[in-house]
């Protein structure tokens, strides 16, 4: 029994593919950039939070820790 290869033309919906592909990338990447912005304003915020701490703990010791109650 011979075997007939049918020659075949690609899909003409490639293109669906393509988009599909690059859009599931553009949303990873925006997602990311997202992320890493929430990333850095949590980092400065904690910074400014320990800025914070640190500058009350001098407040409160300089400020009535020697002086008498009267």
């Amino acid at each position: 029994m011979p075997v007939i290869l049918l020659q075949s033309q690609p899909p003409t919906n490639l293109w669906f593919l393509f988009v599909a592909f690059a859009v599931t990338w553009l949303i990873f990447f925006v997602y990311a950039f997202f992320i890493s912005r929430r990333r850095q304003d949590l980092e400065r915020e904690i910074g400014d939070l320990q800025r914070e701490l640190r500058g009350g703990d001098r407040d409160e010791e300089g400020g009535t820790g020697g002086q008498a109650e009267g």
